[in-house]
């Protein structure tokens, strides 16, 4: 069973009600648990919704998906308890995550085999029970002869160590003393907020040839540089993305990645650094999301067209024309400045 140094009391959840917590009902596919969570997300993200119940809503439906998550992945990392005699193993192993993954929870599955010693030898390699020695027909020693025939001398048998009996070779494991790798797969639920470095411990009985085992897998979290996204170690994303530079000007909106999508934001002429509210990692003491932190680089041709030259000048000529407006009225005041300093130059 996965175990998390960080659990909290109030987020289990009866398998029930999760599907319930989500509009599905029980046995629903992987799919459509998936789908069924990032409808109901988009709808009661905080981001999104402005209803006070947002927060507690969007809560509760991460807890459905862990809950049935969770409740897939216990029947593939753990059996029943291991018959007597069971041999245990402690496996290391480690699952690469992407900070989409973080924010998500998934499940990874993890492979190996296990190495058992042989049962009929025990391990040694030889066969258990010893037999007459080949060498010396059991007796211990062999007779030496001289360069004399008729003189001869007994020295203990090599063979035997003297013992008259040997241990042949095992034939079950070929005198390797290991029985044939018995393999394993098992699925760990990583629920999310994993942070790089995280334990998981994962118990699960495996069947071998020769006998039961009980692995426990110790699996390290390790986390997959990405494209554009940096993390911070409260969870923090940093995102450099080139952005038109006539669109800054204009205050356009843009579309920007984070880990739970696009995601809207307006730009605004003359600011290069945007904060979006809980779009990075929950890696903060409070349970909520980090923020998002998007640096944009307005990004100008080095050569106008014939057309945007054109345009220029229509804006340039409207800009300075339009009385009325703070713009229209700052230009004209100083030009007509302008016009009384050159007439007293005169």
């Amino acid at each position: 069973m996965l175990h998390r140094s960080k659990s909290c009391a109030t987020e289990i959840m009866h398998l029930d009600d999760s599907y319930h917590e989500l509009g599905l009902a029980p046995g629903s596919s992987d799919a459509e648990v998936k789908a069924a969570w990032r409808r109901l997300s988009a709808r009661w993200h905080p981001d999104r919704n402005d209803s006070p119940q947002a927060l507690q809503k969007m809560q509760r439906i991460n807890w459905a998906l862990k809950a049935i998550r969770q409740a897939r992945a216990e029947p593939a990392a753990e059996a029943e308890d291991p018959a007597p005699g069971a041999e245990e193993f402690t496996v290391e192993h480690s699952v690469s995550l992407t900070l989409e993954d973080v924010v998500s929870g998934c499940v990874r599955e993890v492979r190996g085999e296990v190495v058992e010693d042989c049962v009929e030898c025990e391990g040694s390699g030889l066969q258990l029970q010893a037999t007459e020695c080949s060498e010396c027909n059991g007796a211990g020693h062999i007779r030496q002869h001289l360069w004399f025939t008729w003189v001869s001398s007994t020295v203990e048998c090599t063979a035997c160590q003297g013992q008259g009996k040997t241990h042949q070779a095992c034939t079950a494991c070929g005198a390797s003393g290991k029985a044939p790798a018995t393999k394993y797969r098992c699925r760990v639920q990583v629920a999310p907020g994993a942070h790089a470095g995280d334990l998981l411990n994962v118990t699960a009985n495996v069947q071998g040839r020769q006998r039961q085992h009980r692995l426990a897998l110790r699996v390290r979290v390790e986390l997959q540089p990405h494209e554009f996204f940096t993390a911070e170690a409260d969870g923090t994303l940093r995102c450099e993305l080139p952005v038109d530079g006539f669109a800054w000007m204009a205050n356009r909106w843009i579309e920007v990645p984070t880990p739970r999508g696009l995601q809207q934001m307006k730009l605004r002429r003359g600011s290069l650094s945007y904060r979006i509210k809980n779009a990075g990692l929950p890696w903060t003491n409070t349970g909520e999301a980090a923020d998002c932190i998007v640096t944009v680089a307005p990004m100008f041709p080095q050569e106008f067209s014939p057309e945007q030259e054109a345009a220029i000048d229509r804006l340039v000529s409207s800009n300075s024309g339009a009385a009325g407006t703070s713009a229209g009225d700052q230009m004209a005041a100083w030009t007509r400045l302008v016009d009384s300093w050159q007439d007293r130059r005169r």
